[in-house]
């Protein structure tokens, strides 16, 4: 293999690694776990767990402005610790209305933090194309569950006047990380 292309494969290498903050997840909300399927195409919203001193922060953000669905807004996100978080703070967030923690199951998965957001006004509503944060303690990144079923957000007021409750896949940056590990080992097969 030759200098440049060794140099290439190091700066890929290292650009995967700055996508996403140290200490830090995002899931996709991709995939539709009941009711109707939001309008646009996948991914309808993201979530970034990230670690800081005594807890994580969550940042949730309702991506794309699809003109077919100019109402849409998130009503609740579900999520899944291995650990129950001992608080919570949400003061700085002009969309949320409460946080629950303990143990509930929502469309027959298992949550044990339950995110409400507003559903009237229409003006205060978690809409396309916004932004949350909020803090949970006693926790950390490694303690979301993070399977399949450990996020959900639930979308409402969509075209066909259903609504939906959609999952996060798997962590982004998991994605991103094995992608960039075949790239390096395809490069390395085809010196071969």
């Amino acid at each position: 293999m030759n200098n440049s292309v060794k140099y290439l494969t190091m700066i890929g290498a290292w650009s995967l690694f700055s996508l996403a903050p140290l200490n830090a997840t995002m899931f996709p909300f991709n995939a539709v776990h009941s009711g109707g399927t939001p309008g646009g195409s996948p991914t309808w919203a993201t979530m970034t767990i990230t670690n800081i001193s005594g807890g994580v922060t969550i940042t949730l953000t309702h991506l794309t402005t699809d003109l077919t669905e100019p109402n849409r807004f998130i009503g609740q996100l579900n999520l899944n610790f291995t650990t129950l978080p001992t608080g919570f703070d949400f003061s700085s967030s002009p969309y949320i209305t409460g946080i629950s923690l303990g143990s509930y199951t929502n469309a027959g998965l298992p949550f044990n933090v339950e995110v409400r957001f507003k559903t009237a006004p229409p003006s205060e509503r978690f809409t396309q194309g916004n932004t949350t944060s909020f803090t949970l303690f006693g926790v950390s990144e490694s303690d979301f569950a993070g399977l399949n079923t450990s996020g959900m957000v639930h979308f409402r007021a969509l075209a066909g006047g259903d609504s939906s409750k959609v999952i996060a896949p798997e962590p982004a940056s998991m994605m991103v990380l094995a992608s960039g590990l075949f790239g390096v080992l395809g490069l390395r097969r085809r010196k071969r």
